[in-house]
């Protein structure tokens, strides 16, 4: 959340997302976060061939490489169904549902050749945003306002 800088009320994550995404639904902010939140709680080797693709009333939609998977993480759904709405509570997952399909392609990794990205100035957080991310339960999504506010507050530094 942050503060409206006509001094109006906070604005939300999704509200935000809404606004560079406007044709994503809430529903489809909630299924970010809570994809997002497979890919780091499942083993890379589970990630490999298990991908959500689908939050729908409530079920949570994961396609599978093989049966063989689809079986093997059945023995899991409750446990992944207690991790994911301990994780994203508003998504109201109520179920998971595994079923042999199309995964989704994964993201490419980065590679060593490429070109690297050039250092930015990083500027320290001002005391009331650092009090707002505070506030923020999930560790990773802290982190990346944190450093994506710090970067900006750095870049405008070097603006002046």
């Amino acid at each position: 959340m942050r503060k409206d800088d006509r001094g109006g009320s906070p604005t939300t994550l999704g509200e935000l997302v809404r606004t560079v995404y406007p044709s994503r639904e809430p529903e489809d902010v909630t299924a970010i976060r809570v994809f997002h939140w497979w890919r780091r709680a499942v083993s890379e080797r589970i990630y490999r061939r298990a991908r959500p693709v689908r939050l729908y009333a409530g079920i949570l939609w994961v396609h599978t490489a093989t049966s063989a998977w689809a079986s093997e993480l059945e023995h899991m759904k409750e446990q992944l169904l207690a991790s994911v709405c301990k994780r994203a509570p508003e998504a109201r997952v109520r179920a998971i549902r595994f079923r042999v399909g199309p995964l989704p392609d994964l993201p490419e990794p980065t590679r060593p050749d490429r070109p690297q990205p050039t250092p930015v100035v990083v500027h320290t957080l001002p005391e009331p945003l650092a009090r707002v991310l505070a506030g923020i339960d999930d560790d990773d999504l802290r982190e990346a306002i944190g450093t994506a506010a710090s970067v900006a507050l750095g870049r405008d530094a070097q603006r002046r």
